[in-house]
């Protein structure tokens, strides 16, 4: 079902239309005006039908303000009068479709069909943008500590340095600190600084001119100005020759880049993110990494803890990947039994999230069981992973504590909100928190 309306100023089609979308379960709202149909606008319609003569005004004027306003409103130009140049504007301007007088109403019906499943895919594809970049994961303290201190400083500088294990979701990090920076509307450039050619190096992060050296046929821009008013994010800088580290350092300073090949500055602005799974500070003593530019990196530094390091969040996490794998594969939402729960939140995770992640994609296929036991996850396991416990009577507690501990961080410590949600009444929760040695 979508919400139409309707603004032209034949009462004709006003009524025929509204009567056959309404026959078809669709809900629908009329205007003979602009003054009339502006009333309705923050009503939120999937699609509004727009006539471009109106008695008080020009509805291509209204479809400017409606696009100002809400530029994925979807609006479709009707007109009996208009030449292929008004249609053509009308669609520059950023109109859905454009329908000629006398109005079809098969037409006007695959419009809609079609203005619906569009809205569907780029709703999808929102909502998983969303929940690959939107936010990381997690309720844990550690987690819930970085959100906060990315949300706080993202803006306020253009330099980053995350650390973290391979596997914790440094990339992720480096997507949260691009959407709360200054500049969140520019590119997000990624760079594997593992995966550069040394010889490749500069080319690839500030481009080249023609004939810049064999083979170089066609000039390239470099990854840099690819991400001039957005972020470069140069993961495992570690890796970067120390050239290429005096060349970077040198654009941090002066805020330009020269391709190889030319002697002309280009200005950039822009944030930079560098990541490491790798200690910097023993690397600059060993003599792998200029300290110099270690220093102008780490303004502010994000350290992503391990996976182990907030168990809490493994459920949550398994949770997630089992949604996401059903959408991708278009199967049912699998579930976690409590002793699967308790059996994941066991093990170390050597390979973090990302192993997590291969973990959970494995029984999306091969678990035919909607509700996952533990034994569906043994049989998954590429290896035998270390336990924290053997004792099923510790593992449980485990799991109760990680559980409690995660409802308390999602009520903001509130614990009246906590009881409730657990269905525990509040003495017992103090009761059991004080066995489990949670802080209260």
């Amino acid at each position: 079902m979508a919400r139409v309306l309707i603004i032209d100023d034949e009462e004709q089609i006003r009524s025929t239309m509204k009567s056959a979308l309404e026959r078809r379960s669709h809900e629908c709202v009329t205007a003979e005006t602009i003054v009339q149909g502006k009333q309705f606008l923050t009503a939120g319609f999937d699609i509004i039908f727009l006539d471009i003569m109106l008695p008080d005004g020009n509805g291509i004027q209204l479809l400017s303000d409606i696009l100002a306003d809400n530029p994925n409103q979807l609006v479709v130009m009707i007109s009996g009068h208009a030449d292929i140049s008004t249609a053509i504007n009308a669609l520059k301007i950023g109109a859905y479709d454009f329908i000629e007088k006398p109005l079809s109403l098969d037409r006007v019906l695959i419009t809609i069909e079609n203005a619906m499943q569009k809205e569907t895919l780029v709703s999808d594809n929102k909502r998983l943008t969303t929940l690959v970049y939107g936010s990381f994961i997690g309720e844990s303290q550690s987690i819930l500590k970085l959100k906060q201190d990315i949300a706080k400083s993202a803006s306020r500088t253009t330099r980053f340095l995350i650390s973290g294990e391979n596997g914790t979701g440094k990339e992720l990090v480096a997507h949260m600190i691009h959407t709360h920076s200054q500049f969140p509307d520019g590119s997000f450039v990624a760079v594997n600084c593992a995966a550069l050619p040394s010889e490749l190096v500069e080319s690839e992060l500030f481009g080249h001119t023609v004939g810049a050296f064999t083979g170089a046929s066609k000039a390239r821009k470099g990854k840099f100005l690819e991400a001039n008013n957005g972020t470069i994010f140069l993961d495992e800088i570690s890796e970067m020759p120390m050239e290429a580290q005096a060349k970077i350092l040198r654009a941090i300073e002066t805020k330009t880049i020269v391709s190889v090949g030319s002697d002309k500055e280009q200005k950039i602005e822009c944030n930079i993110v560098a990541a490491s799974n790798k200690d910097l500070l023993k690397l600059v003593a060993k003599g792998k990494f200029r300290e110099d530019l270690l220093y102008r990196l780490n303004v502010v530094k994000f350290d992503v803890p391990a996976l182990k390091e907030r168990r809490s969040d493994i459920v949550l996490l398994a949770e997630y990947f089992l949604q996401h794998f059903a959408h991708e594969t278009k199967t049912i939402t699998k579930k976690l039994s409590s002793e699967a729960k308790v059996y994941l939140e066991a093990f170390d995770y050597p390979g973090n999230i990302r192993e997590l992640k291969n973990l959970i994609e494995r029984i999306n296929i091969y678990c035919d069981n909607v509700l996952i036991q533990q034994d569906d996850i043994r049989e998954l396991m590429p290896f035998v992973p270390k336990v924290q416990s053997t004792n099923l009577k510790d593992a449980v507690a485990l799991f109760e504590k990680h559980q409690i501990e995660a409802s308390i961080n999602r009520n903001n410590k509130n614990m009246s909100k906590t009881a409730k949600e657990l269905g525990l009444e509040r003495s017992h929760l103090y009761k059991k928190m004080k066995k489990l040695g949670i802080d209260s």
